[in-house]
Parts: structure tokens; sequence; C-alpha cells
């Protein structure tokens, strides 16, 4: 039933358990530093805020792995109370509502914020909330503040938005089932029904067969919240940053790393074009043309200072960085809009080496530097852009964090670990070295639990621990071509080896190194 405080955005189906690593204030910095930005040290005192938290996953894990303070709201209040859930299990001071965005803006008990981030929702809520929420950061963003927004963008969307218009005409109006989920299914039967009667739209338009295929890939939750609101919106670049910049907001760089690997996804005659445009805010327009952007997770700043180059060789080369897998493990190409592209192993190995040879521990690009004279900083800095980028690496906050932090990390690590043995809902672990949380998928938590809290050592234990837990939920693995395997015999194998895969990829090692466990 729709009620009046839902405002037209869907409330009857929760939304997933995704974590966004975009959200942290850690990769924030990261990212404003790559684009030459100045942004405020890390302080106790910082406060930030995340504006429509879902689950409230991702806001948890940072509040966590920080000693700043994070406030937020969702107006669904079972994600709020799922956020105050988690955060109950690390004991971590929070401050989560489910207050609708007036509501949070007319709060009297709110500090100044060092940052306010909002992922995806700007794409989703009406035009008088959008309002809201910019009076909301005019009001209550520090100056130097840093604003995170992520929202579909026209270019990528252009040829789509049909699509969209057609599956929430569907759901809205012509479903048979009461059942949202149901009702997806049936709307996404339909658009596929209707393109296979070959229509002039899907004759001039023949990505749309694919589209509606792909989104009947995806999380049906996910789809409800994605596609299916009553308001829906994309924006072109260029329009985002005049709505901010009457808040006096300036564009400060994205949080996609890809961003800063031109090589592998622009031609250089594609490159020559675009860096022979003046104007930064046009010039970023137009590479939205050459990439087809479909979402753009943009970094904007209250009064933008700018680094010297010199200031950010400076800064990057004192940042440390962790790796999240072996060295054998490391990929020896990398794919990019214009294809695959090998990683040069002269680059790449001795990386590789210095990380194994230290243990894994968090490492400078200021020693890496000192131990590979034939490496240069540029050559290293865009090796570790590129893994982290592809998830294998991470920028470090801090590598000695305070005792109240690690007791929190560990904390909700362990109950993360607890819960995987019930679902499969989340898929990060948290790092106070680095304050971003760090990707482990279910079998990976359940392995890290048989290590850590129950001291199995081998790929054969895991095995059998792991085979446990799924028997009693009644699931099934599946094996290399993606079939259910019944047959226990069979289906330990298949866990063996993923074990094995996970002890090969130095996990425990690295997880020691990032203080995941007591």
């Amino acid at each position: 039933m729709t009620t009046t405080w839902t405002n037209g955005y869907q409330t009857e189906v929760n939304y997933t358990y995704g974590y966004y690593r975009d959200l942290s204030p850690n990769f924030q910095k990261f990212c404003l530093l790559l684009n030459g930005i100045d942004s405020p040290d890390f302080q106790e005192n910082q406060n930030h805020c995340e504006l429509g938290f879902g689950q409230g996953v991702s806001i948890n894990i940072h509040a966590t792995s920080n000693q700043a303070s994070f406030y937020g709201t969702d107006f669904n209040p079972a994600h709020a109370a799922h956020a105050n859930q988690l955060a109950e299990q690390s004991k971590v001071e929070h401050y989560f509502y489910d207050d609708s965005f007036e509501e949070l803006l007319n709060r009297q008990d709110l500090p100044m914020f060092d940052s306010i981030s909002l992922h995806g929702i700007w794409s989703w809520i009406s035009h008088e909330n959008q309002h809201i929420i910019l009076k909301f950061i005019r009001q209550f963003l520090k100056p130097n503040g840093i604003v995170y927004i992520s929202y579909n963008c026209v270019t990528g969307w252009a040829a789509n938005m049909p699509i969209r218009e057609l599956f929430h005409s569907h759901f809205k109006f012509n479903s048979k089932s009461t059942n949202p989920l149901q009702k997806v299914n049936e709307a996404l039967s339909f658009s596929e029904d209707l393109l296979k009667q070959n229509p002039i739209f899907a004759q001039r338009n023949p990505n749309a067969v694919q589209k509606v295929a792909d989104l009947k890939q995806q999380n049906p939750n996910y789809l409800i919240h994605e596609y299916l609101n009553q308001d829906w919106q994309c924006f072109s670049f260029q329009q985002v940053v005049r709505i901010l910049d009457e808040i006096k907001l300036s564009y400060a760089g994205s949080t996609d790393l890809n961003t800063h690997l031109d090589s592998i996804n622009f031609s250089q005659e594609h490159q020559n074009f675009l860096n022979a445009i003046e104007h930064p805010i046009f010039k970023e327009q137009c590479r939205d043309y050459f990439a087809n952007t479909q979402f753009r997770r943009d970094l904007f700043i209250r009064g933008k200072n700018n680094l010297t180059p010199l200031q950010v060789q400076e800064r990057l080369r004192k940042t440390a960085f962790v790796l999240l897998t072996a060295k054998e493990k490391l990929p020896h190409s990398i794919n990019g809009l214009l294809g695959t592209f090998n990683l040069i192993e002269d680059i790449y190995t001795p990386i590789g080496n210095k990380f194994a040879e230290e243990n894994y521990r968090p490492i400078t690009i200021a020693e890496l530097e000192q131990s590979f004279p034939e490496l240069n900083y540029a050559q290293i800095l865009n090796a570790l852009v590129i893994l982290s980028h592809l998830g294998l690496a991470q920028p470090c906050q801090t590598l000695e964090p305070n005792n109240e932090i690690m007791q929190q990390s560990h904390r909700l690590n362990h109950y993360l670990l607890e819960q995987a043995s019930f679902h499969q809902n989340y898929n990060v672990l948290i790092s106070p070295i680095t304050g971003i949380g760090i990707p482990a998928d279910h079998f990976q938590q359940l392995f890290y639990r048989a290590h850590f809290i129950d001291g199995l050592e081998s790929a054969t234990e895991f095995a059998d621990y792991v085979q446990n837990v799924i028997s009693q939920l009644n699931w099934l693995v599946l094996d290399s071509e993606g079939k259910t395997v019944s047959d226990r015999e069979k289906s330990l194998e298949v866990i063996q080896a993923k074990a094995q895969f996970f002890l090969d990829s130095k996990k425990l090692q690295i997880a020691k190194q990032l203080r995941l466990f007591n």
C-alpha cells in the first residue's frame, strides 16, 4: 500500500546490501589528491553525512573504521533499523535516522559536515527533494567540505530511456500481481515480448533487446529501487555542475579511477581531440560522449584549492598502499573500452615481489622508488592506480589505528562472519588501516571464520567446514560450468579448490596486515 511518507519512492521491497567504496572519506581524499586538489587532513573531530544510506552497510563500514563521527538518514524505517542494528554490533557512536530529507534539514542537533555523500539517489528523487538536499548542503557543509554525488548520465542512457519507461509503465499500470518482485518479472517478460515483435523502435535501437536481457540478470530488489520509483531522471555532467555551482561547489574529479586510464579507453586521436579542449567542464562533458558514460560518480568541493604538481607528488609518495592478493595472483592484463591490454611485467613483477618480501605490509610509493631505481614515480603510481581500480590494492589512511577503532572493526567483522551462517547479504569486511571496505564473498567469509575463529588451517578442513554450513542452509555449490552440484564428494572438491585458491592468494596473511581480526 502506498503511503504519503514514501513520496513516490519504492518502499515495498528493501534495497540490496551493497558496499560502495566511493563513500569512504579516505578513498574520496585519495581521488582528490590524484586530481591535484587539497582536502582537509583526517581529524578526530570531523563529521561526515550520507543521505539515503540504504541498508547502511557502507556508512557502518566507514563509521567503524574512522575516528570521525558519521550521520545519515534513509527514510525507509526498515533500512534505518538495519543500519542501527549493525552499529550496535560494532558499538560505534552513530547518528542514523529515518528522517525525510526535509526533516533532516530542520533538525537542530546537526554539526557542520566535512563531507556529504549521496550515492545514486539524485536520479531517483523528486525535484522538491533535490531542492531540499541543495539547501541542506548549503547550510551544513563546511568550507573546503566535500560532496560526493552519483547519478544516471544522459549520454549513456539516451538510447535506453524508452526501455525504462516501458518497464516502469507495465509495472505501474499493467501488472496483474500484487507481489512487487513478481511485477518486476512480468514487466521484464512483457518488455522482452514487445521487442521480439521487432517494432521500428527495436529496428532503430538494436541494443534494446540486449538491455532487457541484461536487466533480467539483475537482482529484482535492485531493479525496483533503480528503475521503478515515481521519479527517475538522467542528467548531463554540465547540468549537475551548474546546479551545484549555485551553492558554491566546484567540480573536483571523479571516484571512478578508470578516468585516469585514458590510454586503454581512448585512441590517441580521441585523446588529442579532448586535450585540445581548453575549458575543463566542457572537456569533461565531451569525455562522456567518447565513453558513452551511463553512471557518473563525481566529487565537488566548497572552495577548491589546487596543489602544485610537486605538492601532489610529495603527498602521494608518502601514501602507503596495501595489496589485497598474492603476487602470483596479480592479473597480466586489463580491459578498457579499446580492448584488452597487457600489464607491463617489468613494472608489476617487482612491485608484487616487494609486497611479498615484506609479508604484504603497507608500502609507500617512496619505498618502492628506493627499491627499484629503474622504475620512476609515474610508473609506480600508474600501476597502483590500476591495481586500486581493479580492487586489488587500496591506499591506507593510517598505519597505527587506535585501540578503539581496532576493537570496533573487529566486533563488526566477527558479526559479519557469524551472519555468513544464515545468508550471503554481506560481501565486505572492515580494515581500520584503509578505512575502505575489503571485498569478501560468502565463501571467503566462511574461510576467514574457519581460520580466525575456529582455528582451522588446511583447504580440506575449510571445505568440510563450509560444506556443513551450506548443507544446513540447503544450498548447493556451482561447478566451473555454473551447474549445481548435489553430490557431496563433488561439492567438497569444488569448495576445496576455492579454499586452496584462497590460501594461495595469501588472504590470511594479508588479513593480518589489514588488522581484520584480533
